[in-house]
C-alpha cells in the first residue's frame, strides 16, 4: 500500500504534468519574448581584426527588432534598392538574406525570425587593411533600417 505522503507527491506530479502539457505556447515563449524585450533596440557591434594585415577586417552589428522578419527584410531590401551607392550581389527572401557591395567592400544582411513579431537584423561587412572600419557604416545601416521602420536604435554599452 503506498503512503498518504506518496500518493500525494505523486497526484502533484501527475497535476503538474498535465497542467505543463495543456499549457498554451504563448507561456513556453514567454522567457524568450522578455529576454527580446530588454535586448530590443540595443545595437550590439563587433570588430574581428584579421590574423593576416593584408586581409579584410570583419565587422559585425546586430539587433532584435519588435516587428516581423519579413517586415524588417523588405524594409532593407527597398532601403538597399534606393541607394544608388550600393550594388546588390544576392537576395534570397525565403532565407531573408541580402548581400551588398560598395566599391570593394561587401556586406551580408540576415533577418531571423524570434518569433511572429520579433525578430534579429545581422549586418557582417568587411573593409580593406588600410581603411577606417566599415563597423561605423555596418552601425549606420542597422541605424538607417531602424529610422526606415520608427524604432529608437542605440548602441547597446
Amino acid at each position: 500500500m503506498i503512503s498518504k505522503p506518496a500518493r500525494f507527491v505523486a497526484a502533484t506530479v501527475i497535476a503538474v504534468t498535465v497542467l505543463a502539457g495543456t499549457a498554451s505556447t504563448a507561456y513556453a515563449q514567454m522567457p524568450w519574448v522578455l529576454i527580446a524585450r530588454k535586448a530590443a533596440q540595443r545595437i550590439q557591434r563587433m570588430e574581428v581584426p584579421p590574423q593576416d594585415p593584408s586581409q579584410p577586417r570583419q565587422d559585425f552589428a546586430t539587433v532584435i527588432l519588435e516587428a516581423p522578419a519579413d517586415r524588417v527584410f523588405a524594409t532593407a531590401l527597398d532601403l538597399a534598392r534606393k541607394n544608388s551607392e550600393v550594388r546588390i550581389l544576392m537576395t534570397d527572401p525565403g532565407a531573408r538574406r541580402l548581400q551588398l557591395a560598395q566599391g570593394d567592400r561587401v556586406a551580408t544582411l540576415n533577418v531571423v525570425e524570434l518569433s511572429p513579431e520579433v525578430s534579429q537584423l545581422l549586418i557582417a561587412g568587411s573593409a580593406g587593411p588600410n581603411e577606417t572600419p566599415t563597423a561605423s557604416r555596418v552601425v549606420g545601416a542597422v541605424l538607417r533600417i531602424c529610422a526606415e521602420m520608427k524604432k529608437e536604435c542605440s548602441l547597446a554599452d
